[in-house]
């Protein structure tokens, strides 16, 4: 039971004001190793500071773990009242008034299950808390590696349409020196030239406008103001693969943690039910009220004298079918837990497995796009002095153009698929960064 009462949690939940101090250790739950530059981690703590999902999961937790608690109390005890209009003639004397006061007792160990239960519930919500955060900070990871594509994209479009300016002004003055006996001039390339440009221009608005479209995604994610302005770096960071070994993530995985708390607390909830088929006790004493009784009947030792009586009561169980119902039952959902438990392991082993393809795979093109980029590269800055002289057409030069255009986009594009694929190694290992005193977020105690 150390992982449901650990003393950190009990602190935070039990003192408002020092888990606000503590800056959010429920808020962070898990942030990535790595992170693209500071604005990305104040921007993911932001998220789960405001994000509404998150903080009614943390609501949730709150609502069952003030249900630990009374699950193992007593019930209350009953007090009854007897009063006789008529007094009711006895030996002793007559009886104007009985009072009785019964607690009942549950077999030994009942209220402890009961509470083994619900505590097992609240950590099966607390890890579906840490599951929300966790997923929270993956999809504004992924909003913001999208952004970052579409403002590199957008920065290479308008150099590349500066750099078309630059052929058009060198083919203005290759037409103006055709008497001269340039060769390869001719007034058509400035009207391709114009082509090319007007469709570099409207892709440029394109991109203006998807980053825009984008930030304000990314600010309601963040659940403030879409106009909220936004820090982006100027380039895209490849992240560091984590290394986690497999029994580390199934150690962190909120998912699977969830199901094994299911599991305990269908297990507590089968014991509960046979600790209660068991005897209930009830322990309670009776006061009775007497006036003095005026006929030779009565006793002289006792007349009139008030009495107490303890009372021992105790149930009897003999209708077991509904008790072997309800351990039956639980029995099942242990079962149905236990084999989602091992599902569940598989499917996040081989999308482990996955990770790592891919990663690998996106390295690959990353590696092939670059040596492409400088071959074409090159490549333009020879047939720029080809041009010049006549021995490139303007067609070969724009086909360049396009291909390297395309290539510094599949390269952008590609450096942002393998820092998502970091960040969804991060949300399978539950990976857990170190805040800025220095200590740990909470992850499972």
């Amino acid at each position: 039971m150390n992982s449901l009462f650990s003393i950190l949690r009990h602190l935070l939940f039990r003192h408002p004001s020092l888990r606000e101090g503590l800056g959010g250790l429920f808020m962070l739950i898990l942030l990535p190793a790595h992170a693209q530059t500071d604005s990305l981690q104040t921007y993911i703590k932001a998220a789960l500071r405001e994000n509404p999902e998150v903080m009614a999961r943390w609501h949730a937790y709150e609502a069952a773990m003030e249900a630990v608690c009374p699950a193992g109390t007593l019930g209350d005890p009953e007090l009854s009242l007897n009063f006789y209009p008529k007094p009711m003639t006895q030996v002793g004397g007559r009886q104007v008034l009985s009072v009785s006061l019964m607690q009942m007792f549950p077999w030994f160990g009942a209220m402890k299950a009961a509470k083994h239960e619900k505590a097992w519930q609240a950590e099966a919500i607390w890890q579906r808390y840490r599951e929300g955060g966790i997923q929270l900070a993956y999809d504004v990871e992924q909003l913001w590696y999208k952004m970052l594509v579409t403002r590199e994209k957008l920065a290479t479009t308008r150099e590349h349409l500066r750099l078309f300016k630059d052929i058009g002004d060198l083919a203005v003055y290759k037409y103006k020196s055709s008497t001269n006996g340039m060769k390869g001039t001719r007034m058509s390339d400035q009207y391709r030239l114009q082509a090319e440009q007007l469709k570099l221009e409207e892709q440029v608005e394109s991109l203006e406008s998807l980053l825009k479209l984008q930030q304000e995604q990314f600010n309601l994610l963040l659940h403030r103001d879409p106009a909220s302005p936004l820090v982006l770096p100027d380039s895209i960071v490849l992240s560091e693969m984590p290394i986690v070994e497999w029994a580390e993530i199934e150690r962190r995985s909120p998912d699977l943690l969830s199901l094994r708390a299911q599991g305990e607390q269908y297990e507590a909830q089968g014991e509960k039910a046979r600790r209660m088929g068991l005897p209930m006790v009830g322990v309670g004493v009776q006061y009775m009220l007497n006036k003095e009784r005026t006929d030779a009947m009565a006793m002289p030792d006792m007349n009139g004298d008030d009495m107490w009586m303890g009372m021992l009561k105790v149930t009897l169980p003999i209708y077991r079918h509904k008790i072997k119902a309800q351990r039956r039952a639980a029995e099942l959902m242990k079962q149905t837990a236990d084999e989602s438990y091992l599902r569940r392991a598989d499917m996040l082993r081989s999308q482990l497995l996955s990770i790592g393809q891919r990663a690998e795979d996106v390295k690959r093109k990353m590696t092939l796009y670059r040596r492409d980029m400088d071959i074409l590269s090159k490549t333009l800055q020879l047939m720029a002095g080809e041009y010049a002289t006549g021995t490139t057409t303007l067609s070969d030069i724009l086909q360049t153009e396009r291909e390297q255009l395309s290539y510094a986009f599949s390269h952008a594009e590609a450096r942002a698929q393998y820092n998502m694929i970091v960040a969804e190694f991060e949300k399978l290992a539950s990976v857990q960064m170190k805040d800025e005193k220095g200590g740990m977020t909470h992850g499972n105690q």
